[in-house]
């Protein structure tokens, strides 16, 4: 299959997905709640980068949907002069759903602590692939408990996680919307945990 389709196909099933996730530091709950949306695909995969093609200032949902219509290749965003600048990205982005069904480690984001960097989030989730580290930054919608997945690149040269602050992972479960089956990933709560008072952080 081709790797951008792969990626996008990837994708679309955690489309039926959100993740709660709740966390623990210093004697304080915080709960997360991860979702996805088609929008969010353009800028995890990278497509922005390549700034000699059309796609990285077309519509972004557009352009999820022609990757899964096969109208938009592989093939055809290699082309790019800045492709290089995305392509290490692509295999482990094929593997997010099994990435993130790891329980690895959390780090709340300060974007003060990398002031040359872009990106904008909440939190940070490190989880290792094939002999490097992956970033996945979290970001939180308005007023609620939800959050988005931000960013995503494997580890260069740069540690992201350098001065962060960790949080310990306390619960994770996997919600298929369309079933409301849940699949409890991870439990460190006692079983009275339903009555265990969270912050929306």
């Amino acid at each position: 299959m081709d790797q951008l389709l792969k990626c996008a196909a990837a994708y679309q099933k955690l489309l039926n997905i959100t993740y709660r996730i709740i966390l623990g530091r210093k004697g304080k709950l915080t709960e997360l709640s991860l979702y996805f949306e088609p929008v969010s695909f353009h800028h995890l995969i990278g497509l922005h980068k390549l700034k000699d093609l059309r796609i990285a200032r077309a519509n972004r949902e557009k352009v999820f949907h022609d990757i899964l219509s096969r109208k938009l290749t592989y093939h055809s965003i290699s082309h790019s002069k800045y492709f290089h600048l995305i392509e290490q990205r692509l295999l482990p982005f094929s593997n997010l759903e099994q990435l993130l069904d790891q329980n690895k480690l959390f780090f709340r984001y300060n974007t003060k602590l990398n002031p040359f960097s872009l990106i904008e989030a909440d939190y940070l989730l490190s989880t290792p692939y094939e002999k490097n580290d992956i970033y996945i930054f979290l970001t939180k919608q308005d007023d609620t408990a939800q959050y988005l997945c931000r960013s995503f690149f494997p580890k260069e040269q740069k540690d992201y996680t350098v001065g962060q602050t960790i949080y310990t992972l306390l619960y994770k479960e996997k919600i298929c919307l369309s079933t409301d089956e849940v699949q409890i990933q991870y439990n460190r709560l006692t079983p009275k945990s339903k009555t265990l008072h969270t912050e929306s952080n």
